[in-house]
């Protein structure tokens, strides 16, 4: 267990008393855009289901209360993606999830060096996504933080070409705004 200096912040191995809060904190922080065709549409649901067959994978951040206020979690390893590029063997970084009244506070930052601290057979991949702003993603500087370097620029029009839209808070707008970037820790 670790515990933050700045909060009464602790961070732990996820069990499963803390799967429906922490399907709340992906449903509240990541809306609909996760969803895929001919799945269940009820997204809690879904991260509910998802988190249950995962949850060995997770650490959870705790305030003093025991309420969890930040998950993150590496899966297994993978031999494929859904981007058509040459990864070779590696894991994916599930989610990393703070709720709005934490964010900004290193966080996100310490699980996900926390969860890599075990991970020393492949690369760790992270899929960032987001409405263009400032031209990166919204996790950059944890990313730089954590030694993830971009390994692909996948552009705005990956979700749409691959029909993400239609769950997407936007709602079939096709408005090309949000680009997708693959970044890498080895």
């Amino acid at each position: 267990m670790k515990t933050m200096n700045k909060t009464d912040i602790k961070i732990i191995k996820a069990d499963k008393s803390h799967i429906p809060q922490m399907a709340e904190l992906i449903t509240q922080n990541l809306g609909t855009c996760n969803l895929i065709k001919g799945t269940n549409n009820d997204v809690t649901a879904r991260n509910i289901a998802e988190l249950t067959d995962t949850i060995d994978y997770y650490q959870v951040a705790v305030d003093e209360k025991g309420t969890v206020v930040g998950l993150c979690g590496i899966g297994d390893v993978k031999e494929d993606n859904d981007y058509g590029l040459d990864l070779g063997k590696h894991r994916d970084v599930l989610y990393v999830v703070v709720s709005k009244d934490h964010q900004r506070q290193g966080i996100g930052t310490i699980l996900l060096q926390s969860c890599l601290e075990n991970i020393h057979d492949y690369p760790v991949v992270y899929e960032a996504w987001g409405e263009i702003k400032n031209g990166d993603v919204n996790s950059y500087k944890m990313l730089a933080k954590c030694a993830f370097k971009l390994f692909a620029d996948m552009g705005t029009s990956f979700y749409c070409d691959h029909g993400y839209c239609p769950y997407c808070v936007n709602k079939d707008k096709n408005c090309h705004a949000c680009f997708c970037k693959i970044y890498i820790h080895e």
